[in-house]
């Protein structure tokens, strides 16, 4: 038997591995999202079409939150827990890319072309959510961060890429060249991932020799998925959240929509040069948005977004008030790449917000929903550009385009006055890692708090009507700002402190660290009555971070704790 290549025992292979096919994702992005539209408008179709082939061809990324209870139910354990899916939605990927060779005249065609797109993203969509699976049944939760990061390097080097070189051969060759260049990458990326498998000993396809490496899981169904998201999602809190995607997916859709049609028809770019503009600053926007994660976290996402969202509207107002100067090339293009710039930056911010108010338990599922409101938000923006954009000139649509981020600003102010204590968000505002995946951004997100020794989820346990975070693998507790004073007893330490004493100590020593809830110094300090008793307090939410025993510790005071507090020392 030939050697295999194991993804659960190699960090750099689930690197490569994440990367690549994610690579795969941006393949369909690049091409249908960005290089097309442009194409289309060189060849004459019209706006509107334009506009409603957008708004169908995203709908698949729409619904794919219901791809994940069909691959808990449908498994082939020989070949692993998730990569059948994984092979069969790039396999489909590289098969309906070859579908578009069909298109000979996208002006007659555009019906046949809306519907082999929805048929490209559906399989971009279902290998979207299977790599997001496999990955991570595989990663050590320390891991993810680091994956996720290569994961989103890789699809923003796959639709740029994509996006260049697509938006030249469409010119220069047509739809059947570009076809097949793109279904080969494709095929490429198919016959790679073939290679490795999920652990070792597991069947590289169904005829191969090998066994099921993973136990079986009960299946879940769709009641088993949305049962208990109807107590948080229809919440005030949540529902503005809803809305405040709804505006951002229409502004996203509509401006899709608008700018490449206004690049060729009105300010006479190229295809190829549209496309190269919108893969380099889209690159450069990219990094950007992950430099912004710092600001997000010392300022929150509300905040954020409103300097982001007003920076679009004035964008919009502004271009829609110089056209004196529609004229110079260099100000079209300096106006079209901030408008490329601006939308990973957007983006990142809204995907902040809706975290910041996912319920723990039900986060997986909340963070779906709100992100299948926002690709529908971006259906109807590209279809509303296409229902006005043969009653309106340029001008107009600018003009709307700043109304509609004037009304995400309103909701925004409406979000920010109402936080009270008790409703989601309020006390749990957590410290991210953002990406910017596109359409799987944010599917690490766990809802959790991570723990700052062992980086593993900590969980909310409640004792009274007092809840705490605690670390599901070391056992380390989380109290914010006055916890602690009301829950010093016996009884509360028995109950929430259930962790290792001896691995506690072990994690003990791990003392300089940022704090996981706002991002601040940690200082040691030592109880007053205990001095032998070393716990971290920030200095800036006023939050501490007790390891596994050092909390029940402090909730009795023994005759060995009395020789102890004799011996103590400070540690430096």
């Amino acid at each position: 038997m030939a050697a295999t290549i194991a993804l659960a025992h190699s960090p750099r292979t689930r690197y490569l591995t994440g990367a690549i096919m994610y690579f795969a994702q941006g393949i369909p992005q690049g091409l249908l999202s960005i290089a097309i539209p442009a194409w289309l408008a060189s060849r004459g179709v019209a706006a509107g079409q334009i506009a409603s082939y957008m708004a169908v061809i995203v709908l698949p990324w729409a619904f794919k939150l219901v791809t994940g209870p069909f691959m808990d139910r449908f498994q082939f354990l020989p070949m692993g827990r998730r990569r059948p899916w994984v092979l069969g939605a790039q396999l489909g990927l590289t098969v309906s890319l070859l579908l578009l060779g069909l298109i000979r005249d996208p002006v007659e065609q555009i019906g046949l072309l809306m519907l082999i797109g929805v048929i490209v993203n559906s399989f971009a969509a279902t290998q979207d959510v299977a790599v997001d699976g496999m990955s991570i049944d595989l990663t050590p939760v320390d891991e993810q961060g680091r994956l996720n990061a290569f994961m989103s390097f890789g699809k923003a080097v796959g639709w740029a890429v994509t996006a260049a070189v697509s938006g030249v051969l469409l010119v220069q060759f047509g739809m059947q060249v570009t076809a097949v260049v793109a279904a080969a990458t494709a095929g490429v990326i198919f016959l790679m991932a073939a290679v490795v498998v999920e652990r070792e000993g597991e069947r590289r396809f169904p005829w191969s020799s090998g066994a099921a490496r993973s136990a079986a899981r009960p299946s879940r169904s769709f009641t088993d998925v949305f049962r208990g998201i109807n107590e948080v999602l229809w919440l005030r809190t949540s529902l503005l959240v809803l809305a405040i995607m709804a505006f951002d997916g229409m502004i996203t859709g509509y401006g899709q929509a608008l700018m490449p049609v206004a690049a060729v028809k009105l300010f006479n770019y190229t295809t190829p040069e549209w496309s190269r503009l919108v893969a380099i600053m889209g690159l450069v926007g990219a990094g950007v948005a992950l430099v912004l994660g710092p600001l997000i976290d010392r300022y929150g996402a509300r905040r954020m977004l409103t300097v982001a969202g007003a920076a679009v509207a004035l964008h919009a107002f502004l271009l829609a008030n110089t056209q004196i100067l529609w004229h110079d090339s260099t100000y079209v293009r300096v106006m079209l790449s901030i408008w490329v710039l601006m939308l990973p930056v957007v983006m990142v911010c809204v995907i902040a917000l809706a975290m910041a108010v996912c319920n723990s338990k039900l986060s997986a599922t909340q963070f779906a929903v709100y992100m299948s409101v926002s690709n529908l938000g971006y259906s109807v923006g590209s279809k509303i550009f296409g229902m006005v954009v043969d009653f309106t000139t340029y001008d107009e649509t600018w003009m709307l385009l700043g109304m509609l981020v004037v009304a995400l600003l309103i909701v925004l102010f409406a979000y920010g006055q109402n936080r009270p204590e008790g409703t989601p968000g309020a006390k749990h505002v957590r410290v991210y890692t953002v990406s910017t995946t596109g359409g799987g951004a944010g599917l690490y997100f766990s809802g959790h708090m991570r723990c700052p020794k062992c980086r593993s989820d900590m969980e909310p346990v409640t004792h009274g009507d007092i809840e705490v975070d605690r670390c599901h693998t070391c056992g380390g507790l989380w109290f914010d700002a006055g916890e602690v004073e009301k829950l010093k007893s016996r009884e509360a330490a028995e109950a929430i402190d259930t962790g290792s004493a001896r691995l506690g100590r072990r994690l003990d020593m791990i003392d300089h660290y940022r704090c996981p809830r706002c991002g601040d110094e940690m200082t040691q300090v030592s109880d007053p009555e205990q001095p032998h008793i070393h716990f971290e307090t920030c200095s800036g939410c006023g939050g501490s971070f007790f390891d596994a025993g050092e909390f029940r510790d402090l909730s009795e005071h023994t005759l060995s704790d009395y020789f102890k507090d004799l011996l103590a020392h400070h540690r430096h």
